[in-house]
Parts: C-alpha cells; sequence; structure tokens
C-alpha cells in the first residue's frame, strides 16, 4: 500500500471491522498515480470522503490521482468548530481532547449528519477518509467508526496514535505550516503527536456526556437510521455488496459539498 512520505496512510485493523473497508489517510492530494492504482486496482478502492474545508480544497486542490482512477469524490468537510483549545505552542493531552470535543459538537450544523447519509450510501464498499494530516478530524471520525463496529477502547487509541511516527519523521513535509506561524520545528512536531492518552480522555468524556457514542452522534443530527446502515456495513459479519450502490448519486466523481453547510472556518 502507499508510502507517501507524511501522509499518515493506513487501512485499519480492529475487532469486528470488515478487513479492507475502511481506509484513511491525510493529504489525498498527494497520492502518486501509482499509489492511487494501488488502492483503486488491489485495495478496491471506490470512494474518497474528503474532511476538508473549502478554503483547504482551493489551496491544496483535488485529489486527482484518485480521480483519475475511477475513485469518487466526496466533500463531506468538517469545519466550524473552534481551534482556541490548541492555539498553545505546546497544546496538553487537555487541550487536544477539548479540540477533538469541539470537532464533534461544533462543526457546522448538519455536518455529522451529512456525513453519516453519504457513509450510508458509499460504505458497502472500501473507502476512504481523509482530511489534510489524517489525524484530528479524520481520527476523529475513523474512532467513532471503529467504535459503532466494536472495537475495544484499546484499539481505537493504538490506532488514533498510529500515524504518529511518520508525521514526526516527515515534519519537513509541512515547513510552511510552522515557519507561517513562527513556530519552531521542535514545536511544531510536537502538535504533531498523537497519543492514545488523547483518545482515551476524548472517549471517557464521550461516555460520561452521553453513555454511548450513538447518542453522542444523534444529538448532532444524525439519523438512527443511518447509523444503524453504516454499522451493517462495517462489521466483520456483513456480506459483501456486489453490483452498484443503490444510490446512484453516490458514482459522482465530483466533489459533492455538505446540504447547505457553511463550508468555513479550519
Amino acid at each position: 500500500m502507499p508510502a507517501v512520505p507524511g501522509i499518515n496512510y493506513r487501512a485499519p485493523l480492529a475487532s469486528g471491522l470488515r478487513p479492507g473497508i475502511l481506509h484513511r489517510s491525510g493529504d489525498m492530494t498527494a497520492f502518486t498515480a501509482e499509489d492511487a492504482g494501488v488502492l483503486a486496482g488491489p485495495g478496491g478502492l471506490r470512494s474518497a470522503l474528503d474532511l476538508r474545508s473549502a478554503p483547504e480544497v482551493e489551496r491544496y486542490g483535488p485529489p486527482s490521482a484518485l480521480l483519475a482512477h475511477g475513485v469518487r469524490w466526496l466533500r463531506v468537510p468538517l469545519s466550524g468548530y473552534p481551534r482556541d483549545p490548541i492555539a498553545a505552542r505546546r497544546p496538553t493531552v487537555a487541550d487536544r481532547t477539548r479540540y477533538l470535543h469541539g470537532i464533534l459538537t461544533d462543526a457546522v450544523p448538519g455536518s455529522w449528519a451529512h456525513l453519516f447519509r453519504t457513509l450510508a450510501r458509499v460504505a458497502d464498499r472500501p473507502f476512504l477518509l481523509s482530511c489534510h494530516f489524517g489525524k484530528d478530524r479524520t481520527g476523529l471520525v475513523v474512532a467513532v467508526l471503529l467504535a459503532l463496529a466494536g472495537a475495544s477502547p484499546r484499539e481505537i487509541c493504538a490506532d488514533y496514535a498510529a500515524g504518529r511516527a511518520d508525521l514526526i519523521a516527515k515534519a519537513d513535509r509541512f515547513k510552511d505550516k510552522w515557519t507561517r506561524r513562527g513556530h519552531t520545528r521542535e514545536e511544531y512536531i510536537s502538535r504533531l503527536c498523537t497519543s492514545p492518552e488523547t483518545m482515551e480522555h476524548w472517549l471517557d468524556e464521550v461516555n460520561a456526556r452521553y453513555g454511548r457514542i450513538e447518542t453522542a452522534l444523534e444529538a448532532q443530527g444524525v439519523r438512527a437510521d443511518d447509523l444503524v446502515r453504516v454499522r451493517r456495513l462495517l462489521t466483520a459479519d456483513a456480506p459483501a455488496v456486489s453490483g452498484a450502490s443503490v444510490h446512484p448519486a453516490a458514482h459522482t466523481v465530483r466533489a459533492v459539498s455538505a446540504d447547505g453547510a457553511r463550508d468555513g472556518g479550519r
């Protein structure tokens, strides 16, 4: 599978999750033609769900290599949440936990509902979730999906932290980020870190506030029937679905943005 420097790509493995159904990465625009061929060919990738905001897409562009191999690009932006919790040069675990929870509770209204409507359409075939770094928005959505599939907290935390080494090793790939903000390289590396402790704290917070992940998602407007369908498509005992998707609209290769949602903050 692809080994693009700093892209934070992997196909999570966890209890209950159907092998090969879920892929995750940062910066889907960085996949080479060869990478895209592997993903769309042997990997069976059919859809790429893009969590980036409109300004990010405008700045970095579409996933051209994936589109050239027939992968559907579906825009499901998660944006508008506050960045204040990680404003410090070296955010703590508590800061990062508040930031992740803000992505869940303070994203543009309707964002999570649109994301799950889209997943309910396309998760019958292998799909990719991606944002810019593949660690916060992508990390949170993947954690939610693993929880729905029945993965253990330990597995969820381990997957969240698994991209740390790649991101840190390739920090200079993102040099424009830390120089533009006046950070040192060491400070920026500290911001790239993903730790199992952060995800553990976030899962504990969700449990304390909502009791179960389904309740947390329903509080964000996600429909119960979409949750049921997504869980069924993700789980290991779900039958492979052959033929076309039930919803023809899912087959467009053009970007589809959230229904009526503002596609602002980053």
